[in-house]
């Protein structure tokens, strides 16, 4: 009876402390040509859009490492990439913006 016990005191310790071990964590963000490549697909980008974005991406790639100024820098880099679409590759975007696109879910920060 004694060593039932342990051996379920035993697991119950290492579900918790691998448990506690993965909080905090989050998922690597997708990488720009991940993105691009998602893009793609879901808004059927012509080899010439996915050239311009690309160049955009490249472009700001420097400007949204400086977490100060990284939400002014992302919203003209959308605003570019916004301009290189059709209206209905435009409608669809938006959309998937509002709804969060591809992007991984955050939790909560700690």
């Amino acid at each position: 009876m004694k060593k039932i016990l342990i051996m379920i005191a035993m697991v119950a310790l290492t579900s918790l402390s691998y448990a506690q071990g993965q909080r905090g964590q989050r998922p690597e963000p997708p990488s720009v040509e991940e993105m691009i490549k998602m893009a793609t697909k879901e808004l059927s980008l012509s080899k010439e859009q996915v050239s311009e974005w690309e160049v955009i991406h490249e472009k700001y790639a420097d400007a949204l490492k400086d977490r100060s100024s990284a939400q002014e820098t992302r919203k003209k880099m959308e605003e570019e990439l916004e301009a290189t679409l059709t209206e209905n590759q435009l409608e669809k975007y938006i959309e998937n913006r509002k709804k969060g696109g591809n992007r991984p879910q955050r939790g909560p920060r700690q």
